[in-house]
């Protein structure tokens, strides 16, 4: 997994599981709720971020997960992505939480020093966070790596998709107490 400091404590069963809750709802109805927009909507609609907080939130979530033999974030659209779930699915109380956190990196210079300096940043403003246990940026790092799992390139080259996991039985007996595998 392409991580920074601490991000790479959560598994991706515990990701996946309370990826449920981290905007303030279920994920059920999310990717055609939020995402599923046609061309002329998309001119109209006016983006959630400023282009100055735009830079900075895929600036941050590309060091987070960068570029590696698989894609970054900003590769996956993750930027475009956090933006329209801003704009069309989150509550007032999340966007406020997540507008203020993102000015809060941009205030701290994140753009300002050189690319080499870019990846001790983070990692000390993750650190930092972490130290504090801040609930809204704990949501906000789960949400960036939600966002890049349940994307194609997240989905497809970084993660490893077992059809069937287990041995194969060619010969199984049926029951009636026999259920159905979901997917």
């Amino acid at each position: 997994m392409n991580s920074v400091g601490a991000v790479s404590t959560f598994d991706r069963r515990k990701l996946l599981q309370g990826a449920i809750l981290l905007v303030g709802g279920s994920l059920a109805g999310m990717p055609a709720m939020a995402f599923a927009q046609d061309a002329a909507e998309a001119a109209a609609e006016p983006p959630f971020f400023t282009p100055a907080q735009t830079a900075v939130l895929a600036e941050y979530a590309d060091i987070m997960i960068p570029r590696t033999d698989t894609p970054g974030a900003k590769d996956a659209g993750v930027p475009e992505n956090f933006d329209a779930l801003m704009r069309r699915w989150a509550s007032e109380q999340r966007r406020d939480e997540f507008r203020g956190l993102v000015e809060e990196i941009g205030g701290a210079g994140l753009l300002s020093r050189p690319a080499a300096e870019r990846l001790a940043f983070v990692r000390g403003f993750d650190a930092d966070k972490l130290k504090k246990g801040d609930p809204v940026y704990g949501r906000f790092k789960e949400l960036l790596l939600t966002l890049y799992y349940l994307s194609e390139a997240g989905a497809t080259k970084e993660l490893r998709y077992e059809l069937v996991p287990g041995k194969w039985e060619p010969a199984t007996t049926i029951g009636t107490d026999t259920r159905a595998w979901a997917v």
